[in-house]
């Protein structure tokens, strides 16, 4: 037996105390909570996930845990109901099959600029610096300006993205607006600590062929670009920028602007 809370936990595959702690401590950082206080012990965790609480956890658990859990108070976690059964506001969303997974986080961390690369048949880069904006359930971007570049080709793609949020995953659709017949689909995870987004897109060489390449955001240190009109930018050669896009983790944080621009790529 086990709680909602377990069973969402399960679903996001933290089910190491060492991997919730980390989330945790995310979610109590984003928290309007003045005093978050020390994150749960790890007997107090189990206690959580195995159903082993005669209340509900104090006030500032309670809340990260609802940042942890958008739509789900912490009554609804720790009770017995069944966990597909979404919160009302989410349950509706959309008609699809995916339509009962709620975010796992707020589509608003996930605004700024980020830096991405992916991959192209022949092993060739493409890189680009996207501006997200959030929306009602996910997010949107634009990948230009400055113009993105396609190694060993004049120009790369200007590519609008539209993607929603199911747990900690961006799942959506690419368009490239100076290519137009080239359009697909994307699939992103969202990287704790919402530094790094990392997946794949699925596009076609022509009517019959797909294909499925990586493809990887960094965000953009926002300090590093203050200030900085993006128009009078250009990016710098699409091998090192991947380079130091794949090489990055979570734990680098996010990376400054000039280093993925032209005469400051190393």
């Amino acid at each position: 037996m086990g709680n909602v809370l377990k069973a969402l936990l399960e679903e996001r595959h933290l089910r190491a105390y060492s991997d919730f702690i980390v989330e945790y401590k995310h979610r109590a950082n984003e928290s309007d909570v003045p005093r978050p206080g020390a994150p749960p012990t790890k007997s107090q965790y189990y206690r959580w996930v195995g159903d082993q609480v005669q209340s509900l956890p104090r006030g500032h658990h309670c809340a990260v845990l609802e940042r942890m859990f958008p739509g789900w108070t912490a009554e609804q976690l720790f009770s017995h109901g069944e966990h597909h059964n979404v919160p009302k506001s989410n349950a509706n969303a959309d008609d699809d099959v995916l339509g009962s997974i709620a975010a796992g986080l707020e589509p608003a961390l996930l605004a700024g600029l980020w830096v991405t690369g992916y991959l192209i048949k022949g092993g060739h880069h493409h890189v680009d610096l996207s501006t997200v904006t959030a929306t009602g359930s996910g997010i949107k971007s634009r990948n230009h300006p400055p113009a993105p570049r396609f190694e060993d080709h004049a120009s790369g793609h200007e590519t609008d993205v539209t993607a929603r949020l199911y747990g900690r995953h961006l799942m959506g659709h690419f368009r490239n607006t100076n290519d137009r017949y080239f359009y697909g689909s994307v699939h992103l995870a969202v990287l704790p600590g919402e530094i790094i987004l990392d997946g794949y897109y699925t596009g076609f060489l022509n009517d019959t062929e797909v294909v499925c390449y990586p493809w990887r955001w960094v965000r953009v240190d926002p300090r590093s670009a203050a200030g900085i009109d993006l128009t009078l930018v250009t990016l710098g050669e699409p091998g090192p920028v991947y380079e130091a896009i794949a090489s990055r983790t979570q734990f680098d944080g996010p990376i400054p602007l000039a280093q993925v621009i032209e005469n400051h790529c190393r």
